[in-house]
């Protein structure tokens, strides 16, 4: 499971800063910021054995937690600035001001401790009876309190209000991720209170709220990715839905001209879907060059009605004859890319209609 939000916290890294790169601001770089330290502070943990031994007993413990109040404050700012483009300085300066004064604190507390001279296992089993070790853990645990609060209240708060459907879906997971989260630093408090007044910890605590962190921490990247993965699920749909308005129209011009057409992979990912999509319009658009209709008298108004209706009147025909109109030459000149693209969708619709109605039995047969 600690493997799995480790990957999932690169993965989610890597898309904010995609994200950062593309369009630098405050959002998206406090954003980035607040997923790679995440990532790195899941990644120090699970290789805290191989840091220790580089750089001295427990220092892992310390980097771990630095960067999780990295993450902390970042996380802060981001949901901060979803109202307005940057939060205000006071409350900028405030959890600026908190997380300083926490990392300051864990620094001089983790100096002060008697715990360099050997790994002698878990820092908190071992010595957690210490004032020096039950201070920084009320400390860093406290402060992980404040900002798991904090981000709960936020994200409920902004979750509700309209706008971004993928930005309130991410909400929504982030502040249920960091209400489960909260188990962690709830359980670490009660854990050194209990060493500190009985004299015996409680292991049970401790396993309940490390399971809560990482399952906490795979939502929280699940939350980091969702606004991606919604909208690059949302634009494979769309491809999706251009194929199948558009093939009625294909099958019937490929079948005539073949050449046209060229290989492509089952839409199964949204690439393969748009280049599918893609690939679909460009060979509509060779094939009405070469498709001859049948038009009947001429009318001086091209239009996407017009055109759809000489195609499906002239099909059983192959649209091959040498006499007739090109029937490319019957469609509205598009100003730009994106119209010939939404011209084209407007003729498959408007060709299934009109082939439809000529396969439709003759209202004397009907009756």
């Amino acid at each position: 499971m600690t493997y799995a939000a480790i990957a999932l916290f690169w993965i989610a890294t890597a898309a904010r800063l995609r994200s950062f790169t593309q369009a630098p601001s405050f959002i998206n770089g406090t954003y980035a910021l607040a997923a790679a330290a995440v990532a790195a502070g899941v990644s120090i943990k699970a290789a805290e054995q191989a840091i220790d031994d580089a750089t001295g007993p427990y220092v892992s413990d310390l980097l771990e937690h630095g960067v999780i109040v990295l993450a902390g404050v970042a996380a802060q700012l981001f949901l901060l600035g979803l109202r307005t483009p940057r939060p205000r300085r006071e409350q900028t300066r405030l959890r600026f001001a908190v997380a300083a004064g926490v990392l300051l604190a864990m620094v001089i507390a983790f100096a002060l401790a008697p715990v360099h001279d050997r790994f002698a296992g878990d820092l908190d089993a071992v010595y957690g009876a210490l004032p020096e070790v039950a201070f920084y853990r009320l400390v860093f645990n406290g402060y992980l309190i404040f900002v798991l609060v904090d981000n709960v209240r936020l994200c409920l708060r902004y979750a509700s209000t309209p706008g971004d459907r993928a930005r309130t879906v991410s909400l929504t997971i982030t502040g249920w991720a960091s209400a489960v989260c909260l188990a962690y630093p709830l359980s670490r408090i009660t854990y050194v209170l209990l060493e500190n007044t009985t004299g015996q910890g409680a292991e049970v605590i401790q396993s309940i709220g490390s399971a809560a962190a990482t399952t906490g921490l795979c939502a929280l990247a699940i939350g980091v990715l969702a606004p991606r993965a919604i909208a690059a699920t949302r634009r494979w749909l769309v491809a999706l839905a251009g194929i199948r308005r558009l093939n009625p129209l294909w099958s019937d011009l490929t079948a005539a001209f073949p050449l046209v057409t060229l290989p492509t992979p089952a839409p199964v990912t949204l690439s393969r879907a748009e280049l599918r999509y893609d690939r679909h319009l460009l060979e509509i658009a060779e094939a009405l060059a070469r498709a001859r209709v049948h038009t009947g008298p001429r009318s001086a108004r091209k239009t996407v009605e017009s055109t759809a209706a000489a195609l499906a009147a002239s099909r059983n025909g192959g649209w091959s004859a040498a006499a007739g109109t090109v029937a490319a030459e019957l469609l509205p000149v598009a100003a730009s890319p994106a119209q010939e693209r939404a011209l084209l969708g407007a003729l498959a619709a408007a060709y299934r209609s009109a082939t439809a109605r000529d396969s439709a039995p003759p209202e004397e047969a009907r009756t």
